[in-house]
């Protein structure tokens, strides 16, 4: 591009977590030598209004996702105000599942669908209240710039923990999950193609030495399922060892990934020795207990008898396993007529995991359901005329889910989102958690209960040491309970 031609493009941060997505907005943006900065979303708005105002920025980038939207909305309402002329660009899952509604906001002026590959001149050309579709791109041309935004958003550099991603997909079609939205905008031919293709080990190399230079005790590796493609005659096995050969040798920080039950089992035995290396701690998604509620996420292709069966294969291999399961599910169908009674049985699911191997192997995050706008699991609720709550603002450790059921069973879903890992981890019976789940927590309480939930997926993962600089990583986080 012409330099004359180079646009100012304002990337905003919001939240506690890593805003991959942007990052590789920003790197397409560099490539097409248009200049960026980076602002942080959570700072005050006199702050931000200011930084709008000296920068003068043509474009404003949101890529929100359900959590972030509504502030999103207000940062942008604000910054028109200091600079009419200024452009937004909207993108993420959460406008795609929801373009009807952003298109009525007077303040939202582009709508990308999809990744920002053959956007960015389009948006230059296009007036506002345009909607454009992004064309895939195979990962070898995917490459996010991390620098600037560590720099100007320093509690991000500074966070203990950064990501990084192979691939951009997921094989399974989860009813909670935004997948489904991808894969039929674009067809599963071309999702196959582009979002489940591995990217180049060099190019995640040279993305990780930037990790080198900022704090970073470990590296989150946020595919869906870094197992992915490892079974027997598949190519996912190859690529794995030479990505854990070139990350030992050239970066060796910590990692841990995400695996699923199903890929665990089938996976190779070069592909769990090499991951074993390479990961300490596994994070695997379990969701809930098989039966109906598993067929109200679609997952009933999982059972008990396949999770216990991978967490032994994971554990023998030496790694610890973090389960993820989710409670507070809508009766749909009638397949969840007592969300409760569902819940405790999902965390005695785990308990009984728990027993089967060495102590201190596992540990077990427990979520509330939140429903995500466009997700098949959400339209079935909206069709069932399922309530939602107004209180969820899809923060895990509020322990706020989307289905609004009656003041008790509300109370009881929320606690125990904050007290299943003490349940598992002490092996609790059922009276203990009824009685527990019960209580009326005052702010106080139910602020040290979900920090305790946090710091101990820390030490899980770094170990004990951690503590001593876990207020030092709350400072760091909008942390909303």
């Amino acid at each position: 591009m012409n330099k004359n031609n180079s646009k100012k493009w304002c990337l905003v941060h919001i939240g506690n977590d890593i805003t991959y997505g942007l990052a590789f907005v920003a790197g397409e943006l560099k490539r097409l030598n248009h200049q960026i900065f980076w602002i942080d979303g959570d700072d005050e708005i006199d702050a931000l209004n200011k930084s709008i105002i000296k920068n003068k920025p043509d474009y404003v980038c949101f890529g929100p996702l359900s959590t972030e939207f509504s502030r999103s909305v207000e940062l942008v309402k604000e910054f028109k105000k200091v600079l009419p002329s200024l452009r937004s660009v909207f993108g993420g899952k959460h406008v795609l599942a929801i373009p009807d509604e952003i298109k009525k906001n007077d303040d939202i002026d582009y709508l990308i669908w999809g990744p920002v590959y053959e956007t960015i001149d389009k948006i230059i050309n296009s007036p506002p209240k345009t909607s454009i579709k992004g064309a895939p791109t195979m990962p070898c041309n995917m490459q996010p710039a991390l620098e600037e935004y560590f720099q100007q958003v320093p509690r991000m550099g500074s966070r203990e923990r950064k990501y990084i991603m192979s691939h951009f997909g997921c094989v399974y079609n989860c009813s909670f999950c935004c997948t489904s939205v991808t894969r039929k905008s674009y067809g599963a031919k071309a999702y196959k193609e582009y979002w489940l293709s591995r990217r180049p080990v060099e190019n995640m190399i040279e993305e990780a030495k930037l990790f080198l230079k900022f704090p970073t005790k470990e590296v989150s590796f946020e595919d869906d399922d870094v197992l992915y493609g490892t079974h027997e005659g598949a190519e996912g096995t190859d690529w794995l060892i030479e990505f854990t050969k070139a990350w030992k040798k050239e970066i060796n920080i910590p990692m841990y990934a995400n695996v699923t039950p199903n890929t665990v089992v089938k996976a190779t035995d070069a592909a769990l020795a090499t991951l074993a290396e390479l990961a300490g701690t596994l994070t695997m998604g379990v969701q809930t207990t098989g039966g109906d509620s598993s067929r109200l996420f679609n997952r009933h292709f999982q059972d008990e008898k396949q999770v216990i069966e991978a967490v032994k294969i994971m554990t023998k291999f030496g790694v610890k396993v973090k389960l993820e399961v989710i409670i507070g599910l809508p009766n749909i169908d009638g397949l969840c007529p007592d969300p409760v009674t569902d819940a405790i049985k999902t965390i005695q699911m785990c308990q009984r995991i728990a027993r089967e191997v060495p102590p201190e192997m596992t540990w077990t995050s427990c979520f509330p359901l939140m429903l995500y706008p466009g997700t098949e699991l959400h339209k079935k609720a909206m069709r069932a005329k399922i309530p939602l709550s107004e209180a969820c603002e899809f923060e895990w450790h509020s322990g706020e889910g989307s289905v609004k059921f009656d003041p008790l069973t509300m109370k009881r879903i929320r606690n125990m989102t904050k007290m299943a890992t003490m349940f598992i981890k002490y092996d609790m019976n059922e009276r203990w958690m009824r009685a527990l789940m019960d209580m009326d927590l005052n702010e106080s309480s139910s602020k040290q209960l979900s920090e305790c939930q946090y710091l101990e997926s820390l030490t899980f993962r770094l170990g004990d040491g951690i503590e001593s600089e876990f207020d030092s990583i709350l400072k760091g986080m909008n942390f909303k309970y």
